[in-house]
This record gives C-alpha cells, sequence and structure tokens, in this order.
C-alpha cells in the first residue's frame, strides 16, 4: 500500500510538471480567473464505532488556469473550510478544516458557441489540511489526502458556473476509516 501511495505522489507530480510546462508552453492560449462557491461535506466512516454523523456545509474560493480549446486541461489552487460532526465512543467530535487544494483536470467542452460553453471535466486532486484536527483520542486527520473530481460547468461570456463531486480516494483518518464526499457549486469570472 505504501508503495502504491508513493507512485500515485509522483505521478502526480510528474502529471503537475507536464501540465505546467505545457500552459508555460501555451500561455497565449490560456484563460485565468477567480472563482468562489458553496460546498455540502457527506463524509463517510468505515470505522462501526462512529455514530451519530452529520453532513456539513462549507465555502471554498480560489483561482484557476485553463487552457482554450475544445479539449482543454484546468488547474486550480483553491481554500476550502468545512466541518464534520461524528460521535465516537460517547464522546462528540465537530473538527473544523482549512484546506488547500489543487486540483488538476482534463476536460471537453461539448457546446461551443461564441457566447457559451458547456463542458464537463474529471481529474485528480491534491488536499494539504493547514490546520491538525484530532480524529480520535490522540490521533489526528492526516495532512495529505487525495481525490478524484467530476465536474460539470458552463461559461456565459466570462462568468462561469460549475457543480462538481469529489470523492476521497485515501483514508481522511485511519482509525475512523473515513473517507470525504462533497458536492460544490461555484461561480467565477475569467480575465
Amino acid at each position: 500500500m505504501k508503495k502504491m501511495k508513493k507512485k500515485l505522489k509522483y505521478g502526480f507530480m510528474v502529471f503537475a510538471l507536464s501540465l505546467g510546462l505545457q500552459l508555460t508552453a501555451n500561455a497565449q492560449d490560456m484563460e485565468f480567473g477567480i472563482k468562489a462557491g458553496v460546498l455540502y461535506n457527506m463524509p463517510s466512516y468505515g470505522n462501526n464505532a462512529v455514530s451519530h454523523t452529520d453532513s456539513k456545509f462549507g465555502v471554498q474560493a480560489g483561482v484557476f488556469a485553463r487552457t482554450a480549446g475544445k479539449l482543454y486541461m484546468q488547474g486550480e489552487l483553491t481554500f476550502t473550510t468545512f466541518k464534520s460532526v461524528y460521535a465516537l465512543q460517547q464522546k462528540n467530535y465537530e473538527p473544523t478544516f482549512h484546506q488547500l487544494n489543487v486540483p488538476i483536470q482534463v476536460g471537453y467542452k461539448i457546446v461551443e458557441t461564441d457566447q457559451m460553453n458547456l463542458r464537463a471535466s474529471l481529474g485528480p486532486q491534491v488536499n494539504y489540511n493547514l490546520k491538525k484536527n484530532n480524529a480520535a483520542n490522540s490521533t489526528n486527520f492526516k495532512t495529505f489526502t487525495y481525490d478524484g473530481v467530476v465536474n460539470i460547468g458552463t461559461d456565459i461570456n466570462r462568468f462561469m458556473i460549475d457543480l462538481r463531486y469529489n470523492h476521497s480516494l485515501s483514508k481522511t483518518s485511519k482509525e475512523l476509516d473515513s473517507r470525504n464526499r462533497m458536492i460544490g457549486l461555484s461561480v467565477g469570472y475569467k480575465f
């Protein structure tokens, strides 16, 4: 399992580096922008001792860069904050997460006109917890986690709307056997 995580980590770094090189080479064919929105966290727990779980809303804000073309790549840097609520061994926990997220997506513009487009994309996302949160007893949630991202969105002139689903590919806590699942709705503006 550790070897697989190591391979995934190095694979992601190579992918990010190659994306960065492509973005640098095609800077004149780039779209840049800002985005902000809400998300709904629906954590799942495999540990049977966890009870009274609750889904919570959160917020996100960030920047993005997207290659121009029918088939495109989009990289982002977002700040996300959300809560999780659960009980373990008669003790209630309500950690607040503050994360930096780096999703890298490959997408396709399904409909493309001068005024608008409809697009779909998917890809990996790396999450970095900026603050330690207790998961159980003396254990913490992991600092780095990885998600898979599926997105559908539209651009109307310079404005954009995205609906996204994130699903944890790695456990957020080994002791809780937990994974995050999130639905996010964001609006953005392209410069």
